[in-house]
């Protein structure tokens, strides 16, 4: 792994405080003990002492209570010729009401029965989209920004990426790839430029950098050809997301060198090349408003001028959608699909080598889970803490604007729980984060 890229806080294990059922009633096992004596009811405080109706009196602390009777004679609800003087006897109750704290005022929460296990995160499913078009191989870039070097084109550069990415993070994501046009595109101008396997290439599934890495043309392949139908490839990645349903966070990268075409409901080829794919920004935003399926999008090399019309001062017919501006085109598709970068684009703009692999760690880092599994299931949601590297967290209402924890099912079951803001960041590097279980011992 280069040094650039760093292990992700998600490996780390996750500690756990639970509680058992016993603990979570508060029923202690020696209530009925004192429920039953029907003829000497005594009120104890830690220290104190207190007298019952029979004149006898019973001091005591957290961990042991003395009774010594005045009265020769004490009579409970199974005997009544049992006499003592001058005897003790220890309260059996007492043991008992010692698992509360001494200061606790008797309803405070209380620390459930202690035990550890692992929390565990829930693993995202990304698939890459990938541009395999012909202009991916018939440009090249300064992938290093050192003009002394060579260019090389930019489906090497991809690949690399693509390389360090899927062998890098492989245990702490489910990749699946999608190409488009396929392996079996051509540079024909028809139809045969446009072909997308459905569904992709690779599935979504763990420890997939070998399969992925198998299906994708080699860095120096010239099985690189075709048009931009980023939207049949999209949708490809969609249904097989929807298909696979399993609750877990989904997400789509998707890496272009330029503006979509191959409109699937083109009338002749001329619509289908020289204009742009109108479909592709409605497909990511119905994905992420309907699905909660967001897009990532990257551009390769991405202009900002103003593309030729056809036929205008003998422009030909290029394959490039005629009229657009590529740059604007992508910031649409970024905010679209839900998770817009900011700043000087919405999308993730590189310009060399260096760049994608920036903003390809850029992703992998906002995408990982800061969703846990909560197991056991707390008996008392409303009483959990959570505690990342010794620091409180605090439960918060709205997870998109605040920094704290949610349920993930706000009404139940409370089998999850999800980190927000910077709460979610400061786990990634933590060296522990647990949750506390509290017991109501009321």
């Amino acid at each position: 792994m280069p040094t650039s890229m760093r292990t992700h806080g998600l490996h780390l294990a996750f500690a756990l405080t639970a509680c058992t059922l016993t603990a979570c009633t508060g029923d202690t096992g020696g209530n009925d003990d004192v429920a039953d004596d029907s003829t000497s009811a005594a009120t104890l405080t830690n220290g104190d002492t207190a007298t019952d109706t029979n004149g006898e009196t019973a001091s005591g602390t957290a961990g042991e209570t003395t009774a010594t009777s005045t009265d020769s004679t004490s009579t409970d609800s199974t005997s009544t010729s049992d006499t003592s003087t001058d005897s003790t006897s220890t309260d059996s109750t007492t043991d008992a009401t010692s698992t509360t704290d001494a200061t606790s005022t008797g309803n405070d929460p209380i620390p459930c029965d202690i035990a550890e296990a692992d929390l565990v995160p829930v693993v995202p499913e990304v698939i890459l989209v990938l541009d395999k078009s012909g202009s991916m191989i018939s440009n090249t870039w300064d992938h290093d920004n050192d003009p002394m070097t060579a260019a090389i084109t930019r489906w090497k550069s991809l690949h690399a990426v693509v390389t360090t990415v899927v062998n890098g993070f492989e245990a702490q994501f489910d990749f699946g790839t999608q190409l488009f046009p396929s392996k079996l595109a051509t540079n024909e101008y028809n139809v045969n430029a446009c072909l997308v396997d459905t569904p992709p290439e690779v599935l979504i599934g763990p420890l997939h950098a070998t399969e992925i890495l198998l299906a994708i043309p080699t860095a120096n392949s010239q099985n690189v050809r075709g048009g931009t139908p980023a939207a049949a490839g999209m949708t490809s990645a969609i249904d097989h997301l929807i298909d696979v349903g399993d609750g877990d966070p989904q997400a789509i990268v998707l890496v272009t060198d330029g503006a979509a075409n191959c409109r699937t409901d083109a009338a002749n080829n001329f619509q289908r090349f020289e204009s742009y794919d109108i479909n592709l920004p409605i497909i990511l935003g119905d994905a992420f408003t309907d699905l909660g399926i967001a897009t990532y999008v990257i551009g390769i090399d991405i202009s900002a001028n103003l593309t030729q019309t056809t036929g205008v001062n003998n422009h030909p017919a290029d394959g490039e959608p005629d009229g657009i501006v590529p740059f604007q085109k992508l910031n649409e598709l970024a905010v679209a699909g839900g998770k817009p970068k900011g700043g000087n684009e919405d999308f993730y703009q590189a310009n060399n080598q260096i760049e994608l692999d920036a903003a390809l760690q850029a992703i992998i880092d906002d995408a990982a889970s800061c969703t846990v599994l909560l197991d056991p299931v707390p008996a008392f949601p409303e009483l959990l803490e959570v505690v990342v590297d010794g620091m409180p967290i605090s439960m918060v209402m709205d997870c998109a604007n605040e920094n704290g924890w949610v349920y993930t099912n706000p009404n139940g079951p409370y089998d999850s729980l999800e980190l927000c803001g910077e709460a979610c960041l400061a786990s990634q590097d933590a060296m522990v984060v647990k949750a506390e279980y509290f017991c109501d011992p009321g």
